[in-house]
């Protein structure tokens, strides 16, 4: 995909249409920093959203359509993420009204502008803060409570349910990496987004202990795969605990309690 063509496309079209207000390219694009496989990510900000979700034409023209993420849900702004024979588009359909409510810790550039409150975009402060108490106790439970499953699935040989629980652990178990890092190199490290480019930024002990922290599709390399996600779990959240003065956890009973249930299955208890 040419993406220099598409975003001239795409401008020449905002500057063409009364709806669009603005239109702003992220990510990567923004800064430069491109690798062949990345993306582009546009903010499309207009008067109203409706008449861009009810119609295709608008990106379906830029190239040989794969397939399409519909995303409308609650809790974000209504996006396209299209995925084109050799690219892929990140659109995003925003209220002209919130544009300078979205916070921006992340360079953007903007392609287009028909409304003065495009003129007062700025970066912000890329902080982000530590968890609280209450964050870091709730990840604590979510990630034992996908621990405890993924063993009980993992004696049961119901490895699809296993992967699945593996799957919520490992989503704690990246909260945890990220709090850690951020505790210990400050909070305006940037860990970007489900362990994008984690080569640049997370420390080589906890890459290293992540090689061993996935399974194949069969029981036994399933609990390995789990005894290492919660030993380097339990290591990360006891150093966390330590420098955020949290409440100590028995991380102890939990891997016990895992064994427990990993022992009803012999070679499990082996492995």
């Amino acid at each position: 995909m040419d993406y220099d063509a598409v975003i001239n496309t795409l401008t020449s079209w905002s500057q063409q249409q009364d709806n669009v207000r603005a239109l702003l390219l992220t990510g990567s694009a923004a800064t430069g920093q491109t690798h062949p496989l990345s993306d582009r990510d546009l903010e499309v900000y207009v008067q109203d959203p409706a008449p861009l979700m009810n119609d295709d034409s608008w990106w379906d023209q830029l190239g040989e359509v794969l397939v399409v993420e519909r995303l409308d849900a609650a809790g974000w702004f209504p996006s396209r993420v299209v995925y084109y024979a050799g690219g892929k588009l990140d659109l995003t359909v925003i209220p002209i009204e919130q544009i300078t409510s979205i916070p921006r810790d992340r360079s953007f550039r903007v392609l287009v502008t028909k409304d003065a409150r495009t003129q007062a975009l700025s970066l912000t402060s890329s902080s982000s803060p530590l968890p609280s108490a209450d964050d870091f106790e709730q990840a604590l439970h979510w990630g034992y409570a996908a621990a405890l499953m993924c063993a009980k699935a993992a004696v049961r040989d119901e490895l699809w349910m296993a992967k699945v629980r593996d799957e919520n652990l490992k989503a704690q178990l990246l909260l945890l990496i990220e709090w850690d890092h951020r505790s210990r190199y400050g909070t305006e490290v940037d860990v970007r987004y489900l362990g994008t480019r984690m080569r640049q930024w997370m420390d080589q002990d906890v890459q290293a202990a992540l090689d061993d922290c996935w399974g194949r599709f069969d029981a036994v390399d399933t609990a390995a795969a789990l005894r290492a996600s919660v030993a380097l779990f339990a290591r990360l959240a006891t150093r966390l605990a330590d420098q955020l003065a949290f409440t100590a956890f028995d991380h102890g009973r939990m891997r016990s309690e895992i064994e427990d249930i990993l022992a009803m299955r012999s070679e499990l208890a082996d492995s």
